[in-house]
Protein backbone atom coordinates (compact mmCIF):
# COMPACT_ATOMS: atom_id res chain seq x y z
CA UNK A 1 0.00 0.00 0.00
CA UNK A 2 1.32 3.21 -1.02
CA UNK A 3 2.01 6.23 1.73
CA UNK A 4 -0.07 8.48 2.28
CA UNK A 5 1.08 12.18 2.03
CA UNK A 6 0.45 14.82 4.88
CA UNK A 7 1.22 18.19 5.47
CA UNK A 8 4.53 17.43 6.90
CA UNK A 9 5.71 15.45 3.89
CA UNK A 10 3.65 18.78 1.28
CA UNK A 11 5.68 21.29 3.85
CA UNK A 12 8.85 19.55 3.24
CA UNK A 13 8.19 20.15 -0.60
CA UNK A 14 7.21 23.73 -0.30
CA UNK A 15 10.50 24.22 1.77
CA UNK A 16 12.57 22.59 -1.25
CA UNK A 17 10.65 24.31 -3.92
CA UNK A 18 10.95 27.98 -2.07
CA UNK A 19 14.41 27.78 -0.31
CA UNK A 20 14.67 31.13 0.80
CA UNK A 21 11.21 31.08 2.57
CA UNK A 22 10.79 32.17 6.06
CA UNK A 23 7.30 30.36 6.49
CA UNK A 24 7.04 27.89 9.41
CA UNK A 25 5.53 24.60 9.29
CA UNK A 26 2.97 26.06 12.11
CA UNK A 27 1.87 28.66 10.35
CA UNK A 28 2.03 26.74 6.79
CA UNK A 29 -0.25 24.52 8.42
CA UNK A 30 -2.82 26.79 9.40
CA UNK A 31 -2.70 28.64 6.11
CA UNK A 32 -3.76 25.08 4.57
CA UNK A 33 -6.10 24.66 7.19
CA UNK A 34 -8.03 28.21 6.77
CA UNK A 35 -8.23 27.26 2.94
CA UNK A 36 -9.94 24.50 3.53
CA UNK A 37 -12.27 25.53 6.05
CA UNK A 38 -13.38 28.09 3.63
CA UNK A 39 -13.68 26.41 0.58
CA UNK A 40 -16.03 23.84 2.95
CA UNK A 41 -18.18 27.00 3.57
CA UNK A 42 -18.05 27.75 -0.02
CA UNK A 43 -19.06 23.82 -1.27
CA UNK A 44 -21.78 24.02 1.28
CA UNK A 45 -23.32 26.96 -0.75
CA UNK A 46 -24.15 24.79 -3.76
CA UNK A 47 -21.03 25.91 -5.57
CA UNK A 48 -18.06 23.47 -6.93
CA UNK A 49 -14.75 23.50 -6.85
CA UNK A 50 -12.06 22.76 -9.94
CA UNK A 51 -9.16 21.28 -8.78
CA UNK A 52 -7.03 22.47 -11.66
CA UNK A 53 -4.84 20.22 -13.26
CA UNK A 54 -7.06 17.90 -14.61
CA UNK A 55 -7.98 16.25 -11.67
CA UNK A 56 -11.82 16.83 -11.61
CA UNK A 57 -14.36 18.49 -9.26
CA UNK A 58 -15.21 18.30 -5.85
CA UNK A 59 -19.36 19.14 -4.84
CA UNK A 60 -22.18 18.13 -3.05
CA UNK A 61 -24.10 15.93 -4.86
CA UNK A 62 -28.17 15.08 -4.56
CA UNK A 63 -28.92 11.30 -5.14
CA UNK A 64 -31.87 9.51 -5.81
CA UNK A 65 -33.04 7.29 -2.92
CA UNK A 66 -33.40 3.75 -3.99
CA UNK A 67 -36.26 2.31 -2.09
CA UNK A 68 -35.75 -1.19 -3.11
CA UNK A 69 -32.39 -0.75 -0.39
CA UNK A 70 -34.27 1.27 2.43
CA UNK A 71 -31.90 3.01 4.62
CA UNK A 72 -31.84 2.55 8.22
CA UNK A 73 -32.11 6.08 10.23
CA UNK A 74 -29.98 5.40 13.16
CA UNK A 75 -30.71 8.58 14.86
CA UNK A 76 -34.45 8.04 15.12
CA UNK A 77 -34.60 4.30 15.42
CA UNK A 78 -32.18 4.52 18.62
CA UNK A 79 -34.38 7.87 20.40
CA UNK A 80 -37.08 4.83 19.91
CA UNK A 81 -34.77 2.17 21.46
CA UNK A 82 -34.22 4.41 24.20
CA UNK A 83 -38.18 4.83 24.65
CA UNK A 84 -37.86 0.84 24.92
CA UNK A 85 -39.28 0.47 21.65
CA UNK A 86 -37.53 -1.79 19.06
CA UNK A 87 -38.56 -0.66 15.59
CA UNK A 88 -36.07 0.23 13.26
CA UNK A 89 -37.16 3.84 11.49
CA UNK A 90 -36.23 4.15 7.80
CA UNK A 91 -35.43 7.13 5.62
CA UNK A 92 -38.25 8.48 3.66
CA UNK A 93 -37.51 11.15 1.66
CA UNK A 94 -36.93 10.78 -2.39
CA UNK A 95 -33.35 11.59 -2.00
CA UNK A 96 -30.49 12.11 -0.06
CA UNK A 97 -26.74 14.31 -0.28
CA UNK A 98 -23.01 13.29 -0.18
CA UNK A 99 -19.71 14.71 -1.00
CA UNK A 100 -18.84 14.01 -4.66
CA UNK A 101 -15.65 14.04 -6.35
CA UNK A 102 -16.17 14.43 -9.95
CA UNK A 103 -13.43 12.25 -11.67
CA UNK A 104 -15.13 12.33 -15.02
CA UNK A 105 -12.17 14.57 -16.48
CA UNK A 106 -9.83 13.68 -14.53
CA UNK A 107 -6.74 12.44 -16.53
CA UNK A 108 -4.60 10.84 -13.51
CA UNK A 109 -3.59 7.04 -14.28
CA UNK A 110 -5.80 4.48 -12.46
CA UNK A 111 -8.08 7.06 -11.10
CA UNK A 112 -10.31 4.58 -10.17
CA UNK A 113 -8.14 3.43 -6.92
CA UNK A 114 -8.35 7.27 -5.48
CA UNK A 115 -11.28 8.37 -3.41
CA UNK A 116 -12.90 11.44 -1.27
CA UNK A 117 -13.18 11.11 1.98
CA UNK A 118 -14.74 14.31 3.71
CA UNK A 119 -13.66 14.29 7.47
CA UNK A 120 -16.15 12.72 9.83
CA UNK A 121 -16.73 13.29 13.78
CA UNK A 122 -18.43 16.24 15.51
CA UNK A 123 -16.84 18.97 13.50
CA UNK A 124 -16.42 17.29 10.43
CA UNK A 125 -17.54 18.19 6.67
CA UNK A 126 -19.84 15.28 6.78
CA UNK A 127 -21.23 16.84 10.19
CA UNK A 128 -21.60 20.24 8.43
CA UNK A 129 -23.57 19.11 5.71
CA UNK A 130 -26.07 17.06 7.95
CA UNK A 131 -26.68 20.36 10.83
CA UNK A 132 -26.79 22.37 6.74
CA UNK A 133 -29.59 20.34 6.22
CA UNK A 134 -31.36 19.85 8.69
CA UNK A 135 -31.29 23.34 10.01
CA UNK A 136 -32.11 25.24 6.48
CA UNK A 137 -35.42 23.72 5.06
CA UNK A 138 -34.38 25.29 1.73
CA UNK A 139 -30.85 24.29 1.87
CA UNK A 140 -31.14 21.21 -0.65
CA UNK A 141 -32.41 23.54 -3.51
CA UNK A 142 -28.58 24.95 -3.79
CA UNK A 143 -27.65 20.90 -4.84
CA UNK A 144 -28.23 19.40 -8.66
CA UNK A 145 -27.99 15.72 -8.99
Amino acid sequence: MAKSLGPIEMYKQFVVDNPDTDITYTLYKEVISMYNKKLVDVLLTGKEYNLRHNLGRVRIRKVQRNFDKPTINWGETNKLKAEGINQFVYYTDDHWFRWYWEKRKCSVKNKSVYQFKPTTGKSGNKRKLIELLQNDEFAYLNFQS
